[in-house]
């Protein structure tokens, strides 16, 4: 027999619907402070400024110069991109803070301190490493010290001498004086068990781990969705492990990537570099000649280095003082003019930032509008319903004598207003040609809808998968980033498929697609799900689950 809905669960679905109109036009349109799209930087956009070393963390960057003096640039929420006078002579950039050493073995972390992963103790470091949330450093006998989060042990490290050490996203590997690697803290996908044998190098990521061998073979272990702990063949003389993807230079300082490829994080330009450091969804690296170039996301900026000269790390010796010359007084000016222009850069950065959420919220309006016509739709077929059961008119209800109350009733799918829909042709799929009744909105866990002849897609279906496809598009916007999981399942159509898109519509390129769910990790932005079936000429019901986990804290 088939299910029917009681009488008072229709009363109850009916009144939490209303109650959640309600709450959503009241809804002030303000929360999405931190959206911002990501564009992809342009591989071969090199700095004028040259650099000794260069660190990618979570949505920023930074490196050193020659005199010592620290540049960072990208995301600057909690000051990671705004570091301290005065030289250093190592960097790293975590997650969202920043740490250095001074020539005296001095630790300086700046940035964001939630679980004060920014304050180091005191003593002297030969090495330091920034996490996502915390930070470890190497002591002059070997010895490793951690501080910050470590709510899975990433900030208690085994006792005994390394020689190196690294900090990712739940965990901290480290190398022995032997070659042997130790790893401390989460175990997930089994990150934190290492291989057997020497290295020479180790880097630790978010769900991964890579170390290079004596003979320059790369070895990865951990989570490997997307390939990322499957290096290629051959010797490599560096390695570097990002957040879903890896990168290593060659004997010949060709940068080669694998992985993920979002935003072309894993597509190196061609010609030679001398390091390399993979971030969250970007990659940098130096030229011969001290160039930084980054490739990847450039969200607030972080693939593209800055120009100019800042002015010199070298502190001032206390206590002496020395007349003022022409070049002095020149060299002064000259500081203080770059001080200005930085201002400025950043004052024109923060104006972009305000157009960017400006745009947001316009876009999150339509999407609250769209939705909240959904609602209505749903709560005029609920209170339809409720007329049905009371025995009160229902449209086009035959005269004839009424039918026994046992006769089952199926509870009609909530469908788009199709009166401004146009028809779309069955030989053309083009995004121009997509009814606009196909783009919905994802406000709750779960969504129904209905394929028809309106909702063509046009993506290129997989190997194997032909005929007209017919789909429906769902639209949403993260403000964090967060791990997206979708399921798509349906009793009376078969053959279905989920693609992942940027941006909104069908236009956008595809970041992840399967047959019956999709698991993302996604930066903040606006995306689109296409829930379609392959079955030809099929239309039917379904049902798309969809489910959001934020990675970044609330502050």
């Amino acid at each position: 027999m088939p299910f029917t809905l009681p009488k008072p669960a229709i009363y109850f679905l009916t009144a939490i619907a209303a109650a959640l109109l309600l709450f959503l036009i009241l809804l002030p349109n303000s929360n999405n402070a931190n959206a911002q799209q990501a564009s992809t930087a342009t591989p071969t956009s090199t700095s004028a400024l040259t650099f000794t070393s260069i660190s990618a963390g979570e949505d920023h960057t930074c490196g050193l110069r020659a005199d010592g003096a620290a540049v960072c640039w990208g995301g600057n929420l909690f000051d990671q991109s705004t570091p301290p006078s005065g030289a250093f002579t190592s960097i790293s950039a975590g997650g969202y803070h920043t740490c250095g050493l001074r020539a005296d073995g001095a630790a300086v972390c700046w940035g964001d301190n939630l679980f004060d992963e920014s304050t180091p103790p005191s003593g002297a470091f030969t090495s330091i490493s920034a996490g996502y949330s915390h930070t470890c450093g190497l002591r002059a006998d070997g010895a490793a010290v951690c501080w910050g989060a470590n709510w899975e042990g990433q900030s208690t490290p085994p006792s005994g001498a390394f020689t190196s050490i690294s900090a990712g996203g739940e965990d901290t590997c480290g190398l022995r004086a032997d070659g042997a690697a130790v790893c401390w803290g989460s175990n997930a996908y089994g990150k934190s068990t290492p291989p057997s044998g020497a290295f020479t190098s180790i880097s630790a990521s978010w769900g991964h781990t890579c170390g290079l061998r004596t003979n320059g073979a790369a070895v990865c272990w951990g989570y490997n969705r997307f390939g990322q702990s499957t290096p290629p063949s051959g010797a490599f003389t560096s390695i570097s492990a990002g957040t879903y993807h890896t990168c290593g230079l060659r004997a010949d300082g060709a940068a080669v990537c694998w992985g993920h490829n979002a935003y072309g994080k894993s597509t190196p330009p061609s010609g030679a570099f001398t390091s390399i450091n993979a971030g969250d969804y970007h990659t940098c690296g130096l030229r011969a000649n001290g160039a930084a170039v980054c490739w990847g996301s450039n969200a607030y900026g972080k693939s593209t280095p800055p120009s100019g000269a800042p002015s010199t790390a070298t502190p001032t010796p206390t206590g002496v003082s020395t007349p003022e010359g022409a070049n002095d007084r020149m060299s002064r000016l000259e500081g203080k003019v770059d001080a200005q222009q930085g201002q400025i850069e950043r004052q024109q950065q923060q104006l972009e930032t305000q157009q960017g959420l400006i745009e947001a919220q316009k876009e999150q309006l339509g999407t609250l509008q769209t939705f909240v016509e959904s609602l209505q739709g749903l709560i005029t077929a609920l209170t339809n319903r409720l007329a049905a059961l009371d025995g009160g008119p229902v449209a086009a209800t035959p005269t004839a004598t009424p039918t026994p109350t046992n006769t089952p009733v199926t509870t009609p799918t909530p469908t788009p207003t199709s009166t401004t829909i146009p028809t779309a042709t069955p030989t053309s799929a083009s995004a121009s040609t997509l009814a606009p009744g196909c783009i919905r909105s994802i406000s709750l866990g779960w969504l129904t809808g209905a394929w028809n002849a309106d909702c063509l897609s046009n993506k290129t279906p997989p190997a194997a998968k032909t005929g007209t496809r017919y789909a429906r598009f769902y639209t949403f916007t993260l403000d964090a980033p967060s791990t997206v999981t979708v399921n798509i399942s349906s009793d009376d159509v078969s053959d279905t498929y989920l693609y992942l898109l940027n941006g909104r519509g069908a236009d956008g390129s595809v970041v992840n697609r399967g047959d019956t769910q999709i698991d993302e990790r996604l930066q903040p932005g606006t995306y689109t799900i296409e829930a379609t079936t392959y079955a030809l000429e099929a239309g039917g019901n379904f049902t798309l689950t969809f489910g959001v986990a934020a990675l970044s804290r609330i502050r």
